[in-house]
């Protein structure tokens, strides 16, 4: 109840109340005729209808009214001559009447609410008569099944002829209940009229006669539907990925627990693929993430049309992937491993651009009884390292061996944080001969690590350097201790020749990596002529990304010296473009050229391309006379052990110092 309530006595009854109690007035007051407490009356009537339609509040305002207008006119019996034990009946009637008619008034609101319940559309109730087997249901029954009640009537089954075939026998078994006298709430789905598949919710209570049989169930039904799609979307966001559409990780790794338990059960064996694509990076960088999102649909729907039905694929993050298989067997999962590897070499095709992304694909199968989901998953993350390691575009099976080595790469990794810090590093520096003269023309400094691990060599903690991205601090440490060794051999009155520091080529793109340079010949102040970086030849796949910084390396008067030439990516056209100071000519052509004409004349062929774009030609990996020999006649300089092996620093000094006494030049 509430003051609003006197707003919904009807319109008609404040018209008509108002004439009757005036008419009443009338009378008591301006005839003679003798009709005691007929006002009073008229009082009590109106009070009760007043208040079965607005409550208690309206049937109090309305007595205070009329109590204010019949002591105005003389009327009110506490005015009049009445004796007291007169008066009382009509108060007693007031007091009668309101309650009469709030009574009412609750009984009249209930039912509007009850009403409303019946004819909700999301919930209803029914009654099943056991006996006779007779349902009998509240209106808003068709509503849910959006049809009429004639229709209703006309087929009182429609409510199980509807009913989804999966979901049948849960509404079978729960009738069965319900006969032998338990209480039931199921969820199931059926066919609305209109197709669309809906929610439902029935909970049902069945009641006894004295002798304990079943008489009837009632039941209620709710359409759950709009909570069923609410919890599928929230499943939707929970459990897979968005862009896909394959479940995500945490997904495969429940369901991989799962599977897991299956397998100790029945022995089954189970196989988790860790895929990871080359060069997709690439392609974010290059052609956008919008492209590379596109290249992620078209890989999931590819690898999907390679797998069964019964294989699970989900994507982990970014180009990652993750395949279950079960059951099968280490040749069925090679040759699937095989025929993902075919399909994905297949180049896609972008918004007219193709696109080469390859897969590197990590193998573990559950041989160890007590992995759970995590350990195998973690483990086919280390094949898939190693199958990156070789080569890219393979797979390769986790091992104990592999293990112990990715083990070893952790632990590494953890020490080279901190190698700066500890002082750990070092350089050593390799010199450079011209051939023909036995001078000295230049030294490489080369990066050297020893610590608590022991030596580790340069081929094995540069890689993982350059992948954590380590290689940035410790390239610029390199060229600083590069720098002040300049400083230092000038200081000794030793002969000048520039120093070589290699440079990779996430350092080469890295942002202000020019300035950095720039920063530190200043800071060091040394003649930038006597510093050459040297690049690999991957680095010119990157050409329009790294040539401005290589054009401002030679500004700032950097030699330039492309690094390993003729077994990368070398280009003609490339080195057509960029002027650099020096050309290094891999061993390998060295070392063959003795024993297949062939590969002497690719030797002395690049370095005939180097004398022609007036460059230094470094021929690398000298360690016998006869390689001496074959190249005494081209005028070039050489590197390698048959000069010197790298050295640290104090021996180098030491070492120059005895080559000049040699060559007669102290």
């Amino acid at each position: 109840m509430n003051k609003f309530s006197i707003r919904k006595v009807p319109l008609n009854l404040w018209i008509l109340g108002p004439m009757i109690i005036a008419f009443s007035i009338y009378i008591e007051t301006s005839t003679t005729l003798e009709i005691d407490g007929l006002y009073w009356t008229a009082n009590i009537l109106m009070i009760a209808l007043f208040s079965y339609y607005g409550g208690l509040y309206s049937g109090i305002i309305l007595l205070l009214i009329l109590s204010f207008i019949y002591m105005v006119v003389g009327l009110l019996p506490a005015t009049s001559e009445l004796p007291m034990q007169q008066q009382f009946p009509y108060l007693l009637g007031a007091i009668i009447a309101l309650s009469i008619g709030t009574l009412g008034w609750k009984i009249k609101s209930n039912e509007t609410q009850l009403k409303k319940l019946f004819d909700n559309n999301d919930i209803t109730f029914w009654t099943w008569d056991v006996e006779t087997d007779e349902h009998t249901f509240t209106e808003g029954f068709a509503n849910i099944y959006g049809i009429s009640i004639e229709e209703l009537k006309e087929n009182p089954y429609h409510w199980q002829d509807v009913v989804h075939p999966d979901d049948k026998d849960i509404l079978l078994e729960s009738i069965e209940k319900q006969k032998a006298g338990k209480k039931t709430t199921i969820t199931y789905r059926f066919f609305h009229s209109s197709g669309e598949i809906r929610w439902l919710q029935e909970r049902a209570t069945p009641h006894t006669d004295k002798t304990g049989a079943i008489t009837h169930v009632d039941g209620v039904i709710f359409d759950i539907t709009d909570q069923k799609q609410a919890e599928q979307k929230m499943n939707q966001l929970i459990h897979y990925d968005s862009l896909t559409g394959l479940t995500n990780r945490k997904w495969f790794q429940n369901y991989l627990e799962t599977a897991l338990i299956s397998s100790a059960k029945f022995g089954r064996s189970l196989g988790v693929m860790f895929i990871d694509y080359d060069n997709f990076k690439r392609v974010n960088d290059t052609l956008g993430h919008s492209t590379g999102d596109q290249l992620l649909i078209l890989i999931a729907e590819r690898l999907k049309s390679v797998l069964t039905p019964n294989d699970v694929v989900s994507r982990q993050s970014g180009d990652e992937f993750l395949v279950l298989l079960e059951n099968r067997s280490l040749t069925e999962i090679e040759e699937l491993a095989q025929k993902i590897i075919v399909k994905m070499n297949v180049p896609y095709k972008i918004n007219g651009t193709e696109i080469i992304s390859t897969p590197s694909i990590g193998i573990s199968v559950n041989f160890d009884t007590e992995d759970d989901a995590e350990a195998l998953i973690k483990k086919a993350d280390f094949a898939m390292f190693l199958a990156k390691e070789n080569g890219k575009n393979n797979y390769q099976f986790y091992n104990d061996e592999l293990n112990q080595q990715m083990r070893r790469k952790m632990i590494l990794e953890t020490h080279l944080h901190k190698a700066i810090e500890n002082q750990e590093l070092s350089i050593h520096y390799q010199p450079q001969f011209d051939i023909a003269t036995f001078q000295i023309a230049g030294a490489e400094a080369l990066l050297r690590w020893e610590g608590r691990l022991g030596k580790i060599p340069p081929d094995e903690f540069i890689p993982i350097a350059e992948e954590t991205g380590l290689i940035i601090p410790i390239g610029e440490w390199v060229l600083r201790q590069a720098c002040r060794d300049i400083k230092r051999f000038k200081e000794k009155k030793m002969k000048s020749f520039p120093i070589s520091v290699n440079i990779s080529t996430r350092q080469l793109m890295a942002p202000h990596f020019i300035e950095r340079v720039e920063s530190i010949i200043a800071e060091e102040k040394v003649d930038p002529t006597l510093l050459t970086l040297e690049i690999t030849e991957s680095a010119f796949l990157y050409y329009e990304d790294a040539k401005d910084n290589i054009f401002a390396l030679r500004n700032l008067g950097v030699g330039v010296s492309l690094d390993d030439f003729g077994i990368g990516y070398s280009s003609l056209s490339m080195i057509r473009n960029i002027e650099i100071d020096e050309l290094k000519i891999d061993r390998s052509f060295l070392n063959d050229s003795l024993e297949d004409n062939r590969v002497r004349s690719l030797l002395e062929a690049i370095i005939q391309i180097g004398k022609k774009i007036n460059t230094k030609v470094v021929v690398e990996g000298i360690e016998t006379k006869e390689q001496i020999d074959l190249l005494s006649v081209h005028d070039v300089y050489g590197q390698g052990y048959f000069y010197s092996k790298p050295i640290p620093v104090d021996e180098f000094e030491v070492w120059c110092m005895n080559a000049y006494e040699k060559a007669g030049l102290k």
